[in-house]
């Protein structure tokens, strides 16, 4: 049987890893940072079925961040996708058809106030100990603990700060980060 360029291109699409259901494949020149912010009813098994439903989705999520919200009852899951406008539309559209989920809120980057918070472990010697201290207080890190060869700070800001100061810390002896992700919400007295 003869092999054409329409068949090899066929199989490839239905066999490629990267490609997602229902969606072509979207070029990095397109896609873009996207903040999701889903209220879901606090429900067992209600958070499974939207991260569920992102996951068949194959949205790319970059960050995943569950808490409690301003009501009892209710789920707060902050999603940061990167992705084309048009897919990001189309998985909102999608979240809102789950039962549980009360809202759902698509945030643009310049209307997002965005924070992180780190824990970061830093081994030093003694002659280093003031070095590392002093980059830690450079981006307002709080000590949580220090110990006879280690020193472990907690610094919150934006993700890009949280970011510079773990590229400071890194000439140092990095032993453990811990990233909360991110939290978000719309900036202004919106209603």
């Amino acid at each position: 049987m003869a092999t054409t360029a329409a068949n090899i291109a066929a199989y490839n699409a239905e066999y490629d890893p990267d490609a997602r259901a229902g969606h072509s494949v979207i070029p990095q020149s397109i896609a873009r940072e996207h903040t999701l912010i889903v209220q879901v009813l606090d429900r067992v098994g209600a958070v499974d079925r939207v991260v569920g439903l992102m996951r068949r989705r194959r949205a790319n999520m970059q960050t995943l961040t569950l808490s409690g919200s301003e009501s009892d009852n209710v789920v707060r899951v902050t999603v940061t996708v990167n992705d084309a406008e048009v897919a990001v539309g189309h998985l909102v559209e999608q979240l809102r058809k789950i039962l549980e989920v009360r809202e759902v809120i698509s945030i643009p980057e310049q209307q997002a106030l965005i924070r992180e918070l780190a824990m970061i472990k830093v081994g030093y010697s003694p002659e280093k100990k003031a070095e590392v201290f002093g980059i830690a207080e450079l981006f307002g890190a709080h000590v949580a603990e220090v110990a006879a060869e280690t020193a472990t700070f907690e610094v919150s800001g934006s993700p890009a700060r949280v970011a510079q100061c773990i590229e400071q810390l890194r000439v140092y002896d990095i032993r453990e980060i811990a990233r909360s992700g991110r939290v978000t919400m719309a900036r202004g007295t919106e209603d």
